[in-house]
């Protein structure tokens, strides 16, 4: 309403003044004709620079944090991704996809982007919470509702996400292009069966952020690891149990060899990643192309989206097929860890302010969830 109001008494302002502001007179062709030839110049000047980006075969490197590890979505999204930006772009982008830890170890993605080592990158901000906090709860909050895609581009277009994300990374000269909704993240695997969160106590266990918190509330220990080392550090006993990816992920890393048990569900529906960039290059691209890179990265979102329904499906049954075990956390375990997750997310306010927005967003999201879904709920 404000911005309505403020809207509203400029144009009645700018309609004042035209009206009482003298009328100029029809220019003449002698003005014409100088004012045209200076445009001209400027115009001749100009150019050669305009020409010279859009002529510009641009040749960007993209570092997949999660491809050529055996998640089939991912491969496949990369590869679409790759080949929609060179025909958009009329063959003057070409991307090369390097696959996970080919050019920048998943730690070094933000800093890499940053500096140029690749210009592009699939990554997710969790990895990069220590350069940028707020990075951790634009990439999850156990059990926080995100688990339809309609949702959260509500949340990311229309209630400010995509502007404070945009903000957050400028001052690193890091371009935020896209969120992209991955899959479920937090359904684990364990080598050990697990009925109550209390089991977790002297476990092993790879996690991040709050869901961290909780797991070491319950008396596990927490040791961080690669996504793609998962198998070998559980083969090798370093780990117990993980959260990591969906069951496209475990499925093709084949978890199942070296874990009994899979533990649902996930207490983050959808994880949210990202499609992030060298500012600098993406600043020099003609505006045609800036908008190519956007438009490709969307579009990669929804794919990947819709892909992980099919790829998540084979998953669980290459996994049981393989042996593996599926637990369902009991509900009054669940919402346990609901209340507790939510809590530690609010005592976070005060720390930064691009964080104290996550929180008032992710509040009023949240009720505009039960508002809208609670009534639409179909019988189970």
């Amino acid at each position: 309403m404000a911005d309505k109001t403020t809207k509203d008494q400029t144009s009645t302002g700018l309609d004042a003044a035209a009206e009482s502001a003298p009328r100029k007179s029809a220019l003449s062709r002698r003005d014409y004709i100088k004012t045209a030839a200076v445009g001209a110049g400027a115009v001749a000047l100009s150019m050669p620079t305009i020409a010279k980006a859009q002529n510009k075969t641009w040749k960007l490197k993209l570092q997949s944090n999660w491809t050529g590890i055996g998640i089939e979505s991912q491969d496949k999204a990369a590869q679409l991704f790759v080949d929609r930006v060179k025909k958009m772009s009329g063959g003057r982008i070409e991307v090369t996809n390097f696959n996970a830890e080919v050019l920048l170890g998943i730690g070094e993605t933000f800093r890499g982007v940053s500096s140029g080592v690749a210009d592009l990158a699939v990554t997710s901000s969790i990895y990069h919470r220590g350069i940028v906090p707020v990075g951790e709860y634009l990439w999850a909050v156990p059990f926080f509702p995100v688990n339809t895609l309609e949702f959260y581009e509500y949340i990311y277009h229309f209630m400010g996400i995509k502007e404070l994300w945009q903000e957050a990374y400028k001052p690193h000269n890091v371009a935020h292009l896209t969120y992209m909704i991955s899959d479920e993240w937090g359904a684990m695997v364990s080598t050990r069966q697990v009925e109550k969160y209390a089991d977790f106590k002297g476990m092993k266990v790879r996690a991040f952020g709050i869901w961290a918190d909780w797991l070491v509330h319950n008396g596990a220990s927490i040791v961080t690891v690669p996504g793609g080392e998962v198998y070998t550090a559980i083969q090798t006993k370093i780990l117990d149990a993980a959260a990591f990816g969906s069951p496209d992920a475990w499925a093709g890393m084949k978890m199942h060899e070296v874990c009994k048990f899979y533990l649902n569900p996930s207490v983050i529906p959808y994880d949210i990643v990202e499609v992030i960039m060298n500012q600098k290059t993406l600043n020099e691209m003609p505006p045609d192309l800036q908008e190519v890179m956007h438009a490709a990265a969307r579009v990669m979102n929804t794919e990947l989206a819709a892909m992980t329904i099919a790829t998540d499906a084979r998953g669980r049954k290459k996994l049981a097929d393989g042996g593996m075990q599926t637990l369902m956390m009991p509900d009054e375990e669940l919402k346990k860890a609901e209340a507790w997750c939510w809590n530690q997310f609010l005592s976070k306010k005060g720390k930064d302010p691009f964080i104290d927005k996550v929180i008032d967003i992710y509040t009023q999201a949240r009720q505009l969830h039960k508002d809208y879904y609670g009534p639409k709920r179909l019988p189970t």
